[in-house]
């Protein structure tokens, strides 16, 4: 044995403490950076021929438990989905308002009630009358609103979902710049903890948007999959995902239809071929996905519904009332006193009246003009009604189609006209109509000839798209509760809004001013049950009220949200017991660190005393060479 070895072996335990100290410095330097996991070198005895020569550095490693590690990231997917739904469930509950909140959809249900209860206590107070309309266009502007606000929600969403993707590409880009430079500094044996945990940190934003999987292969290098399986960074080389973010979304677009997912190295053009939106079944994106396409439109639905029963069941009542606009005039460019909303593709098709329909003729006053007409019932025909009620009219009106082939009646100014149904009690004397509307071969059964027509109603539904208007069984239901409205001249004319209806006997009709028939039966439609379809994603079908469903719809979303809530909640608290256990082994500890300091101080000094110690036996030699 030398000096020369002893010394070399005091030095590389300096060298190698000296490396110690530096990883510990830099633990405790870092021991509040997100993201850092704590470094540990490792060494290892050096020989030579056999022969200890000292210590050398064989590496510094990350001290990460990968099992752990796994866990984290899937956690951070479930909690990012649990975040997304539960916040955009809770902001769905202010457009439904809460019970007792004054702006329920169910309270301005119910004021429209009392409104029209009001009229048929005093049908001739013109205040009631007013009133009762400015209830009803209030209660369709909450429609409106509800669904402007789901509109508004989805194109939020659609937002999102594009700013995920941005940020999921900038991740990506991350992970792939570090899979290049993993090898080279495997191969000259650099530490890779560093790069390793900037790498790590971009996998954790990418799980919080998107399920992922990932391994890492004998290069160091990354490889990352969608939840579903395709591959999104391969080694230094990212994948690129996009989105076509929209400007606007309205009920009726949809995905994939109108709306755009997420598509995988599309370059521009996006098809169902790189359509990968299925494969991402959890994290935020996900949720976003859920709210826009699934959620969300649930609630158009379930709104849309209640809008649709309103509109149907209010008009049916009010097509009942003899109080129409007065004519005007039968000129060509003289308005309609009454304009159909129902539009016949061939007017010319079969339908049948279970009963007989009586016509009057009624002038400002309420009296009746010259003799009833009578519409026969039986087999007829869309423009055999319509030429039976321009034949009646003679020289006070005329009933033409529109271009829409609607029906369109005029009037000689002053005068009204009034149709009284001779169906049975059980129907509100309303006569049945057996029509197939919606062309599926099979006849569809309506009640009431003005409601049929929609010759008088008080709620219309003009289409998203435009084109006909909406009503039952026309037109598509869709988006309803955004376009629901009060009849324009109902509004500038609120005495129009029907009250009564002709009685008597023919040929002495009548039509009091006191008659509260109709703005009776107007309160009656919100004490009546009706039967609501079931609603994917939705309350199931059930027989209520028409504030009933508004209540149902209430307490069906409270339920989700507060399940939302909890869900989130747990998830929450399941991920940070996770993380708190990845940082109790990844994590730096100071006082660890500062008892490992002690450690290493002790061996510097110990292996510098050695140098010292033979710096004294070289000098004891030379003196005595001297």
């Amino acid at each position: 044995m030398s000096l020369n070895l002893t010394l070399n072996n005091a030095l590389s335990g300096l060298q190698v403490n000296q490396s110690a100290l530096t990883v510990i410095s830099n633990n405790i330097a870092n021991v509040n950076t997100p993201g850092y996991s704590r470094k540990v070198l490792q060494q290892q005895t050096r020989t030579l021929v056999n022969v200890g020569s000292g210590v050398e550095v064989s590496g510094v490693n990350r001290q990460v438990n990968k099992f752990l590690q796994r866990d984290l990231i899937a956690n951070t997917t479930a909690l990012g989905y649990a975040n997304v739904t539960a916040e955009y469930l809770n902001r769905s509950q202010s457009l439904f308002g809460s019970v007792g909140d004054n702006n329920a959809l169910g309270n301005a249900l119910t004021s429209l009630a009392t409104a029209f209860e009001d009229v048929a206590v005093s049908p001739e107070i013109s205040a009631h009358q007013f009133t009762a309309v400015s209830q009803a266009v209030s209660a369709a502007q909450r429609f409106n609103q509800m669904q402007d606000n789901i509109e508004d929600m989805r194109l939020q969403a659609d937002i999102e979902i594009n700013n995920a993707v941005t940020l999921i590409n900038q991740q990506l880009e991350i992970i792939a710049e570090i899979n290049g430079k993993m090898p080279q500094a495997l191969a000259l044996e650099q530490p890779t903890g560093d790069l390793e945990d900037a790498r790590d940190a971009a996998l954790n934003k990418i799980a919080d948007l998107m399920d992922v999987q990932h391994f890492v292969n004998s290069d160091g290098e990354m490889t990352v999959l969608t939840g579903g399986g395709s591959q999104i960074v391969s080694g230094p080389n990212a994948s690129v995902l996009e989105h076509s973010q929209s400007t606007l979304i309205t009920a009726t677009q949809s995905y994939p239809t109108n709306l755009s997912g997420v598509h995988l190295n599309a370059g521009g053009v996006l098809t169902p071929a790189n359509d990968i939106t299925s494969q991402i079944k959890s994290g935020r994106l996900n949720a976003l996905f859920e709210m826009r396409d699934v959620t969300l439109p649930s609630m158009t639905a379930q709104i849309d519904q209640l809008a649709a029963a309103a509109r149907d069941e209010i008009n049916r009542a009010h097509n009942r009332g003899a109080n129409t606009p007065l004519g005007q005039g039968t000129g060509a460019g003289d308005p309609a006193a009454m304009l159909g909303t129902r539009a016949f593709n061939n007017t010319g098709d079969a339908m049948t009246l279970g009963s007989d329909v009586t016509m009057v003729i009624l002038d400002a006053d309420g009296n009746i003009v010259g003799a009833p007409g009578n519409i026969p019932a039986g087999a007829t025909t869309p423009d055999a009604v319509r030429n039976s009620i321009d034949t009646f009219l003679g020289g006070l009106g005329s009933a033409q189609w529109t271009a829409d082939n609607e029906m369109e009646i005029k009037l000689e100014p002053g005068h009204r006209l009034a149709f009284r149904d001779n169906g049975p009690a059980t129907e509100g004397g309303d006569t049945q109509i057996d029509f197939d509307a919606d062309g599926d071969a099979t006849a569809d059964t309506f009640h009431g000839l003005s409601n049929f027509f929609g010759l008088n109603n008080l709620y219309e539904t003009p289409q998203l798209g435009g084109g006909v208007a909406a009503m039952e069984l026309q037109g598509d239901q869709t988006g309803v509760s955004r376009t629901l409205r009060v009849r324009s001249d109902l509004i500038e004319s609120p005495e129009f809004l029907s009250r009564g209806r002709i009685s008597g006997t023919s040929p002495d009709f009548v039509l009091g001013n006191g008659n509260n028939e109709v703005a009776q039966e107007l309160a009656d439609v919100f004490g009546a049950n009706f039967s609501f379809a079931s609603i994917a994603n939705g309350p199931p079908g059930l027989t209520t009220t028409i504030a009933g469903y508004a209540g149902t719809i209430l307490s069906y979303n409270s339920a989700i949200t507060s399940a939302a809530d909890s869900q989130a909640e747990y998830q929450g608290f399941l991920h940070q017991d996770v993380t708190t256990r990845v940082l109790s082994e990844s994590g730096v500890n100071v006082d660890e660190e500062l008892a490992n300091m002690v450690i290493f101080q002790n061996a510097y000094q110990a292996s510098a005393r050695i140098v010292q110690t033979a710096n004294e036996m070289f000098d004891t030699l030379l003196s005595i060479g001297n």
